[in-house]
């Protein structure tokens, strides 16, 4: 079935769609990573407008939009107050952002390991496959989960390493420039694995795969499938 706007099918809208997301993201960063280096006075908005917008996102989707918006403003309305007053190095902001976001994205993944709870990426497999989780999954959606674990907290060290030992400009290069290429190759690395030790095991199509990353954060409580102990 075609759309009736563009006369295209709904994979090659769904293609170009991400194309352009990719684009507009390359874009994004190459920008914070000029504005970084040339100390623009547009930096602060480029590094903490993404991070308003995930935070309204989040907010809105638990509390509602009045409750998100009240809570963006307020954001905006301290950053600035604060930012104009701050007297050290404003860099030393952005890379405590860029730290921060990615000691929380370990602990997202990490914490999940911990006995008695479900690793994150099995939750996602179980939304995926419907239940179905032979035990083969779930061994390898656990390592999966410890190795996001471990990338957030390497991309955290280097990170602070790289402003702290080497240069601004270094630490520009890797968050800006090569932080979401890697973290795409991740996805990469762990899509062709996956096909390799599981490949007598079905597999689902990308976007299943992206609703459920859509849908796991909220699930909190997994009925156990067949395959697993009781």
């Amino acid at each position: 079935m075609k759309s009736a706007s563009l006369g295209l099918p709904p994979l090659w809208l769904a293609l170009l769609g991400g194309l352009g997301a990719l684009l507009v993201l390359a874009a994004y960063l190459v920008a914070c990573h000029v504005a970084t280096l040339h100390r623009s006075p547009w930096t602060p908005g480029l590094y903490f407008l993404p991070l308003l917008a995930m935070m309204f996102s989040v907010v809105a989707g638990r509390h509602g939009p009045i409750v998100a918006g009240g809570l963006t403003a307020a954001v905006l309305g301290l950053l600035a107050l604060v930012l104009p007053r701050w007297q050290g190095d404003l860099n030393l902001l952005y890379v405590l952002q860029h730290v921060c976001t990615n000691l929380a994205l370990c602990w997202v993944f990490g914490h999940t390991l911990a006995a008695g709870r479900e690793p994150l990426v099995t939750r996602f497999a179980r939304i995926v496959r419907r239940g179905d989780m032979p035990p083969e999954v779930l061994s390898f959606t656990r390592g999966v989960t410890l190795a996001w674990t471990l990338f957030f907290a390497g991309t955290a060290v280097v990170s602070a390493l790289l402003y702290a030992v080497v240069s601004v400009k270094a630490w520009s290069v890797f968050s800006n420039l090569l932080n979401s290429p890697l973290i795409g190759l991740m996805f990469v690395g762990e899509y062709a694995l996956r096909r390799h030790k599981l490949r007598h095991i079905r597999h689902s199509p990308l976007m299943d795969s992206v609703q459920a990353f859509r849908q796991g954060w909220s699930v909190s409580d997994p009925t156990p499938s067949s395959h697993e102990p009781r």
